[in-house]
């Protein structure tokens, strides 16, 4: 029986155009969504040879944006990369450490933040481990605008990056564990875009990107931003935030970027992923950096200083280019603060 995926292809191949690593890497190396997603799964010999392939999607669901027919493209490659794709050593380290300490990444120092509140901030797991500034800038804004922000003392992976290795017994594990956390709050709110859209999509929690909590909820006159000195900006698009929370969030970064004086926003030539997500940046770190080095050489050539990023993801990858500063976008605004605590 061929799914809605094989039966919905009119071959038309804007997948293809559309897709980051088949641009970057070339048909000789991956194959693109449209085998992988749509003629693979009708041919079981050719699964041996795809196996490799399926592990360099970064889910970045731009062929699905691309597609005419709306197919759940990245759906059906994560579905393929669960079944026949071997799990890679990055994809077994996450499961290990989610096992240990209910994280992807063991645990760093928690963010001086009140462990009651209102507003639950949840961190996750890379933004913790790895970008505690967009922690604690998010928490620092939130708090300094009146907000009743908070962390809780424990706090459960959301389980994105184990759905998409196919963890699913963990993934359900972990999220059952957040339950009674993320039940009692008012609001949830998180910088990690793959949080929100996973909290959302798996624990039925109306968790918001601090982006969007910001603009909406937090008007001009309790948090303004000031820059010391002119600075030129790129701003990144992260995948998951545009086209799984929604496109809004990146209107909303350039409108709060542009109420800061002193700051200029460029345009980038080159708009598209940065590799580092779908589990490529552990498994295939070498293609994610390849990809994050693309994003960073074209802010630099539109004369940015800075490359800023709304996904706590995002800034790790782009980091590994090397090359320019790279700096989450909350983290940057909490820096310019003028109701810093």
């Amino acid at each position: 029986m061929t799914s809605r995926t094989e039966d919905g292809c009119i071959k038309c191949g804007a997948c293809q155009a559309a897709c980051p690593v088949l641009r970057q890497e070339g048909c000789l190396s991956f194959p693109g969504p449209r085998r992988l997603a749509v003629e693979a799964p009708r041919f079981s010999r050719e699964l041996a040879s795809l196996s490799s392939s399926l592990q360099m999607c970064t889910s970045c669901a731009m062929c699905e944006s691309a597609c005419p027919s709306r197919l759940p493209l990245t759906e059906a490659v994560m579905r393929m990369r669960v079944r026949y794709g071997a799990r890679s050593e990055g994809g077994e380290r996450m499961i290990s450490n989610a096992r240990r300490y209910g994280r992807t990444i063991a645990p760093a120092s928690r963010a001086r933040a009140p462990a009651e509140g209102s507003v639950l901030f949840f961190p996750g797991c890379v933004g913790d481990a790895r970008v505690s500034s967009s922690v604690q800038g998010a928490v620092d804004m939130l708090l300094a605008s009146g907000d009743r922000a908070f962390v809780p003392e424990q706090w459960y992976c959301c389980g994105s990056p184990l759905e998409k290795i196919g963890a699913h017994d963990e993934t359900k594990r972990l999220r059952d564990l957040n339950a009674p956390i993320l039940e009692d709050a008012e609001e949830v709110v998180t910088a990690c875009p793959g949080c929100a859209v996973q909290l959302r999509k798996a624990s039925s929690v109306d968790a918001l990107h601090v982006l969007e909590h910001l603009y909406e909820s937090i008007t001009p006159s309790r948090l303004r931003w000031r820059s010391p000195r002119p600075i030129t900006v790129a701003l990144h698009s992260p995948c998951h935030l545009v086209r799984s929370v929604g496109p809004h969030t990146m209107d909303y970064a350039r409108e709060l970027l542009a109420s800061v004086p002193g700051l200029r926003v460029v345009d980038m030539d080159d708009e598209g992923c940065c590799g580092g997500g779908g589990g490529v940046a552990s498994a295939l770190p070498e293609l994610a950096t390849r990809m994050a080095r693309r994003r960073t050489d074209s802010a630099a050539r539109a004369g940015a200083e800075v490359l800023l990023a709304p996904c706590p993801f995002c800034v790790v990858n782009l980091e590994r280019a090397g090359g320019l500063e790279v700096r989450e976008l909350t983290a940057f605004l909490a820096a310019l603060s003028e109701h810093r605590r």
